[in-house]
């Protein structure tokens, strides 16, 4: 099917499970888990196509399910903002980046948001700074969302940094992760990422990513949360560093 055998085509499903369950974990964390592992044997802008469709609707559900959709665009519209800018400029970058300088970035945007995650930096930051801050994080996510579609990492430092609380944090992830990736998806096909055989591969890795969407949110129930997240954490970091390692040699 679509050229690949069955044994590729179980290895696509299982990485877009595996980004599922990640996502049903701990609320994020699809395109992380996914790209990481396929572009162990793909290559990169056919694993990013494949993605895409599965971010635009995870995301989706999730903003539906938290409840009150839009109500963090009233705080968050400038970082939004400046995050479909530049998700719709750096895009644009992707068929112009050698294999070995995506495969770094891929890498170096797992580690930072592994490591990020394990540190938890301190709320401090004043609400008054959200004036500047906000869409610095929007401008830096957007930045390496378009070339990686991982634009999650300065935007949950920020996130973090502001103390949102847990519901909130999770309504606001669901709807600006969703934003995010309607532009993400437009620059994708004008570059020719995102072709119709590639769009419809990547519709039917849907189905294995809402499998483990719902998985993990099963699991979460009956384990304990952080020593699960944090097992996971463990593995994507030394899958960055793998990444990181291709680019170099």
């Amino acid at each position: 099917m679509f050229g690949f055998d069955p044994g590729t085509l179980l290895l696509i499903a299982l990485a877009m499970a595996l980004g599922g369950v990640v996502k049903g974990a701990i609320g994020l964390g699809l395109p992380i888990a996914s790209v990481a592992v396929m572009s162990q044997f793909l290559e990169a802008p056919l694993v990013l196509a494949l993605v895409t469709v599965p971010i635009v609707l995870t995301n989706l559900w999730q903003a539906v399910q938290a409840g009150h959709p839009l109500e963090p665009v009233k705080r968050f519209w400038p970082m939004i903002l400046c995050l479909i800018l530049m998700i719709w400029l750096s895009a644009k970058l992707v068929v112009r980046l050698s294999p070995e300088t995506l495969y770094g970035l891929i890498g170096l945007a797992v580690v930072i948001f592994t490591v990020t995650s394990f540190v938890r930096p301190p709320r401090s930051l004043p609400r008054a700074a959200e004036r500047w801050a906000g869409p610095l994080a929007g401008a830096l996510g957007g930045f390496l969302g378009g070339i990686s579609t991982m634009w999650g990492p300065p935007m949950i430092m920020y996130f973090l940094m502001i103390g949102l609380p847990k519901e909130a944090f999770i309504r606001a992830v669901g709807l600006v992760w969703f934003v995010g990736s309607v532009p993400l998806v437009l620059a994708y096909v004008e570059n020719g990422i995102l072709t119709p055989e590639r769009a419809w591969m990547s519709v039917l890795a849907c189905g294995p990513a809402f499998l483990g969407l719902w998985l993990g949110q099963w699991i979460r129930n009956f384990i304990n949360q952080e020593t699960f997240r944090k097992v996971l954490l463990l593995a994507l970091f030394l899958i960055g560093l793998n990444l990181v390692r291709r680019a170099v040699f």
